[in-house]
């Protein structure tokens, strides 16, 4: 059986992008395919997820057989520029839309490489990728744990809950607040920093208002699984959200803000409070609708045999 190298940036904190990688290897080893996560740095291992797979790292990475198969997220052009020559398969895993072209020296594409393919999650970054490059890329099935992110009513409590890494707009506006007359002053922020992933669910179901405030996503994994929790939804897209978010109309499972307009995030965080406060129950046909949005995604043996479609064409 050929091997698999996932490479992984040396990325210490809880990220939708890595625990994407190290799922993906643990799904190839339980279809029976070998594959390893690769780390640069000796010692480098992710923990925070749960998940246990084979890892290697840059400096003990066994000989290359013609059947192996090296994966390199987007965020590596160097490793793909530096394998150029090697007669094996190699293929960009792109998680984010924003990275791509940030990442490549001016003037280039993974073309240059010697890149012919791509997988995603991510449809917006499929159509973006098929548009700018030309590749061939195809689309993985994407998982949430709906079981672990889980609607649990009685257990919502008044907390907002953000993350800070990718954009700061939840940290102003908390900061705004913070100052503020009105119904936000009853409710708690939490920011969802340096978790393990069973911290973060807990915050998450207890939460009843979740930002979304990153501007650049691909498959923005945060908003389904705050969606999967029963949060009422509140932000941007990040553009790879537009596939499945809906701000209006009968299928409305979120409410949804032009990329990047704090203000008017702002105000909408405050007219919500507002409301949660007046009217009993105003928000769960949304909240129905984001439920249902997330359980398509529930299948994590979807996700599986999607790789083992992939990979089983590839080799």
């Amino acid at each position: 059986m050929p091997s698999i190298y996932y490479f992984c940036p040396d990325f210490p904190l809880p990220s939708a992008g890595t625990k994407r990688l190290y799922r993906h290897v643990h799904h190839l080893n339980q279809a029976g395919f070998k594959a390893f996560i690769v780390h640069q740095k000796q010692g480098c291992l992710l923990s925070w997820h749960g998940m246990r797979v084979p890892v290697l790292w840059m400096e003990n990475l066994p000989h290359l057989a013609r059947d192996s198969v090296l994966v390199f997220p987007e965020v590596m052009p160097s490793l793909m520029q530096q394998t150029r020559d090697l007669p094996i398969p190699r293929i960009v895993i792109a998680l984010n839309w924003a990275l791509i072209y940030r990442n490549l020296p001016a003037g280039t594409n993974w073309k240059d490489f010697g890149i012919s393919t791509a997988i995603t999650p991510s449809p917006f970054v499929k159509r973006f990728i098929e548009w700018t490059m030309g590749l061939d890329v195809t689309l993985i099935e994407n998982y949430v744990d709906t079981t672990r992110y889980a609607y649990q009513p009685e257990k919502k409590t008044n907390n907002i809950a953000y993350i800070s890494r990718k954009d700061l707009s939840g940290e102003i506006l908390r900061t705004v607040f913070e100052r503020k007359q009105g119904s936000l002053r009853h409710y708690n922020w939490v920011r969802l920093g340096d978790l393990n992933e069973e911290d973060y669910a807990s915050q998450l179901v207890h939460s009843r208002i979740f930002l979304a405030t990153s501007q650049e996503e691909g498959m923005p994994t945060s908003v389904l699984e705050a969606m999967s929790s029963g949060c009422i939804v509140i932000g941007y897209s990040g553009l790879g959200g537009s596939d499945f978010m809906r701000g209006d109309g009968p299928e409305q499972n979120c409410i949804l803000i032009e990329n990047g307009d704090y203000l008017a995030l702002g105000r909408c965080l405050e007219r919500v409070a507002d409301t949660l406060r007046t009217q009993d129950h105003p928000y769960d046909l949304l909240i129905g609708n984001a439920l249902q949005t997330a359980n398509v995604f529930r299948s994590r043996e979807r996700e599986l045999e999607s790789l083992r479609r992939f990979f089983l064409s590839l080799l």
